[in-house]
């Protein structure tokens, strides 16, 4: 990106509500989707997203398949349960011991069609991104991922489709707040500082779609160092 055009991006970027913003405690618990808010140039501090009703719709139905209460809660729920993935946990073993992990994959991993593939495959990822990860000086070495796995990223994500769901009348005001403390409370078990949350939210992204995490750490970068933006002056979640 050339020069010009990152400054054209920074005048893009943070967009806050002047009218409806959250504060304090509560501010926290919904900058837990900050870094998805920040790819759809949505608001930071309020419950509300500040996007178009059609675009919240395509988003939520296109990419989410969510198209009403139900599947809205189900969604949501599974991306709180994917830190608990106890196979991500043998795909891991296996990535730090170089020397046995066909034998820690094999005789861990469950043998059903498609799942062991899927492990498989999302090995084979790690082999591609954790180097990339560490030559782009995202992380030092793999046991940072180790402890914040990608948490920020299926957290994170949750957060901003709650905010999302809200928006259409899928969660009402008080379930959207109980989701959000949730979702900061349990990210805590992961990441400290906000700084590890961005961090591990580019993994994500990384494993999920591919090798080019240019544009996941600007956004980052922008969160954490933007004079307009809510996370500028914290540190810890």
């Amino acid at each position: 990106m050339g020069f010009f055009s990152k400054i054209l991006n920074s005048f893009q970027s943070i967009k806050l509500n002047s009218e409806n913003a959250v504060k304090g405690y509560l501010l926290d618990h919904l900058l837990v989707g900050s870094m998805y808010a920040e790819q759809q140039s949505a608001y930071l501090n309020s419950y509300e997203t500040g996007l178009n009703r059609s675009d919240i719709v395509t988003l939520t139905g296109d990419y989410w398949g969510i198209y009403n209460r139900d599947q809205a809660i189900e969604v949501l729920q599974n991306l709180h349960d994917r830190n608990q993935d106890a196979n991500m946990e043998i795909v891991y073993r296996a990535f730090e011991d170089r020397e046995n992990y066909v034998e820690v994959l094999k005789s861990n991993l469950p043998k059903e069609k498609g799942l062991f593939e899927h492990y498989i495959e999302l090995f084979r990822t790690l082999n591609d991104i954790v180097p990339e990860l560490i030559e782009q000086n995202i992380i030092t070495d793999f046991s940072q991922i180790r402890k914040i796995k990608d948490s920020g990223w299926n957290y994170g994500r949750g957060a901003f489709l709650a905010r999302c769901c809200y928006d259409l009348g899928y969660l009402s005001e008080n379930e959207l707040k109980e989701y959000l403390e949730k979702s900061h409370t349990d990210l805590k078990k992961y990441c400290t500082t906000w700084k590890e949350y961005t961090t591990s939210y580019i993994f994500g992204r990384a494993v999920w779609g591919g090798a080019n995490n240019s544009g996941m750490v600007q956004i980052a970068d922008d969160l954490l160092t933007n004079d307009n933006s809510p996370l500028k002056n914290k540190t810890y979640l």
